[in-house]
Parts: C-alpha cells; sequence; structure tokens
C-alpha cells in the first residue's frame, strides 16, 4: 500500500521554549500551502540526477528553518550561537539576496 504524501511542519513553541515539527497528510494542509509561497531549498549537489543529500545540506535546512522561527520570535534569536553567511539583520524587508 502506498502512503499518501506527508507534509512536515515545523514550529516553535513559546511556552515550552522548543522547536517542535509534526508530519501530516499533505491533503490536510494543502489549501495552506497552495496560499503560501513556497521556498526552494537548494542542495549541493541539485544539477546532479539523484544527487546525494549531505551532511551540510541537512545543517543548512535545519539552520533556515531555525532562521524563519526568529523572524517572528525575538526572544528566540537572542539564543541563536551558530554562524550564518551574512550578518542578520532582523529589522530589514529586504531579501539577502536584493543587496
Amino acid at each position: 500500500m502506498i502512503k499518501p504524501p506527508r507534509a512536515a511542519i515545523f514550529f516553535y513553541d513559546e511556552h515550552s521554549q522548543q522547536f517542535k515539527i509534526c508530519n501530516v497528510q499533505r491533503s490536510q494542509v494543502q489549501g495552506l500551502i497552495d496560499r503560501a509561497m513556497p521556498m526552494p531549498v537548494p542542495l549541493e549537489g541539485q544539477n546532479t540526477p539523484n544527487a546525494a543529500i549531505t551532511d551540510e545540506d541537512a545543517r543548512r535546512l535545519g539552520g533556515m528553518l531555525m532562521l524563519m522561527q526568529g523572524g517572528t520570535n525575538p526572544d528566540l534569536r537572542e539564543r541563536f550561537k551558530f554562524a550564518t553567511e551574512r550578518p542578520m539583520n532582523w529589522e530589514s524587508t529586504k531579501r539577502p539576496d536584493e543587496d
């Protein structure tokens, strides 16, 4: 039996001060996905079919998810002790690639 497509929901719970993730059937959230602007996540070997997904890809994705949550949780930002390619400007309305 083929399982239906799934979507992972990643969020920061302010009350427990923990990141949480849940896996739901994509059909349950497809309307939200259709109204959102999905952001592609480039992988290191993305130009190669069936390229390996590396440790670095996993680290970058995890960092991106955490930074996205930091955008709306100032208390969380203060806890970030990891390096980013560029310093974060939380007040900026421009995307980093618009410099």
